[in-house]
């Protein structure tokens, strides 16, 4: 298990895409639209994980996913910053059978793969959702060069992440304050939400 991406909250892909960049010097290639979400994206790739600029692109669409739903709700409440992230692991429906959890899916130009928890971690971003890649897909972060995602910071009740994890070992920075994702380590640099 590792953290596979990180995921920005965008009202605008270009909005976010030039912040990005001004702040990080981090460039973000085409991602796609995600089918039934209502969402799309652009990645910046890390070398070992990536940053996943996430957007709104069909607002009933969106209405009706819990991932666009969830985002909707985030940009309405809070506006663009650190939304959720992610861990990437070989057997998903084992972390599903030990979760008691249903194996969802998500599908977008490049990108099939298996999903768990998604709705229990976008309900408070402190916990991760987990992900398979279908075989076949690469990872999207694996040709970046920025030196990784080297550890998230959380903030919020964090005594059930390491149940929610099953004991892994991850690079997670434990703060207080209020549910949620507060910043992330790519490399020597840092990403916070305003």
């Amino acid at each position: 298990m590792r953290i596979d991406h990180v995921i920005w909250a965008a009202g605008d892909l270009d909005v976010a895409a030039a912040r990005i960049e001004d702040e990080l010097g981090l460039t973000a290639a085409p991602g796609g639209r995600h089918e039934g979400h209502g969402t799309h994206n652009r990645i910046v790739p890390l070398g070992g994980g990536y940053l996943e600029l996430l957007a709104v692109a069909d607002a009933d669409e969106a209405a009706g996913s819990p991932i666009g739903s969830a985002l909707q709700a985030h940009l309405a409440g809070q506006g663009d910053g650190l939304f959720a992230w992610c861990v990437t692991v070989e057997d998903i429906d084992s972390v599903a059978e030990r979760l008691g959890l249903p194996v969802t899916g998500v599908t977008r130009k490049g990108l099939t793969a298996r999903l768990v928890g998604v709705e229990e971690a976008l309900g408070q971003a402190t916990r991760p959702f987990f992900i398979e890649r279908d075989e076949g897909i690469p990872d999207p972060g694996a040709h970046g060069t920025a030196g990784g995602i080297t550890w998230v910071e959380v903030s919020g009740d964090v005594s059930t992440l390491d149940g929610w994890i099953g004991g892994a070992e991850l690079p997670v920075r434990i703060v207080d304050g209020p549910p949620g994702l507060r910043a992330v380590g790519i490399g020597d640099r840092e990403l916070r939400t305003p």
